[in-house]
């Protein structure tokens, strides 16, 4: 069993600069899920949702490639194809959006993909939480967010209550020979 004290947590937390990273996808996530995904996961969210893993994963391995030589060699090279792994699980997100669709609707919400990604940006950039104990946790933590995100996202206005501003006799009104005058004018 390996033994962390919160000693060394808060002295990995205070040295990594992950939070400049996990505060925007924690609300682009929330944004995304109440505004673009409201109804369902479409194929072009889920494409863009892909994308968004596989440059996580890129800057992942970019931050450890950075890091020294006196880093363990075990703990870069698994972290080095959980990376790539990261990376494979994008692409085909992608590649199943271009497809069929249904691996990139189902895997590919941004809800789950914003909760993997906090999650594990946090065990990239802190090695002392990359263990066994921190998979347990992040399967049995992400009920718990993914039900904190769906009362999040039903306190948030929603955009469908302006869905007719304007109104079709205003549209009835408007002269076309007005605009077609318009347009003559401004090809002469």
């Amino acid at each position: 069993m390996v033994k962390i004290s919160i000693y060394e947590i808060i002295t990995s937390i205070n040295q990594s600069n992950f939070l400049w990273i996990l505060i925007p996808i924690f609300f682009i996530g929330i944004i995304t899920d109440k505004y673009q995904e409201e109804f369902k996961t479409s194929i072009g969210n889920a494409i863009s949702n892909g994308a968004l893993v596989i440059f996580s994963a890129f800057s992942w391995l970019q931050l450890i490639f950075s890091r020294s030589e006196t880093f363990p060699l075990d703990i870069t090279i698994s972290q080095i194809i959980f990376s790539i792994i990261m990376i494979i699980y994008g692409f085909s997100i992608i590649a199943s959006g271009f497809k069929s669709g249904e691996f990139a609707r189902l895997y590919g919400r941004i809800r789950v993909i914003t909760f993997m990604l906090m999650f594990f940006t946090m065990i990239i950039y802190i090695p002392i939480l990359y263990n066994f104990v921190s998979i347990i946790l992040f399967v049995l933590i992400f009920p718990f967010y993914y039900a904190f995100i769906t009362e999040v996202i039903k306190k948030m206005p929603s955009i469908n209550t302006n869905v007719n501003i304007v109104k079709t006799k205003t549209i009835e009104k408007i002269d076309t020979n007005y605009f077609r005058n318009k347009i003559n004018e401004y090809l002469k």
